[in-house]
């Protein structure tokens, strides 16, 4: 399982995969699209590793 270190790390990278394609292709481009949804993907990825921490940290004793 990757760490949150490693999707932001893979986060950075597919950002800048989808800044190369739009440039060359458009931005209507299938290729684009695909690479959003790639990107998209990871961000959220992210956002549950950041969820389930806050969740974690938020948490009340029982008794």
């Amino acid at each position: 399982m990757k760490g949150p270190s490693q999707v932001v790390d893979q986060i950075e990278r597919n950002r800048q995969e989808l800044s190369r394609l739009a440039e060359h292709h458009g931005m209507q481009d299938y290729k684009v699209l695909q690479q959003s949804m790639v990107l998209d993907e990871l961000i959220n990825e992210y956002n549950r590793f950041k969820y389930r921490k806050q969740q974690y940290m938020n948490r009340q004793p029982i008794a």
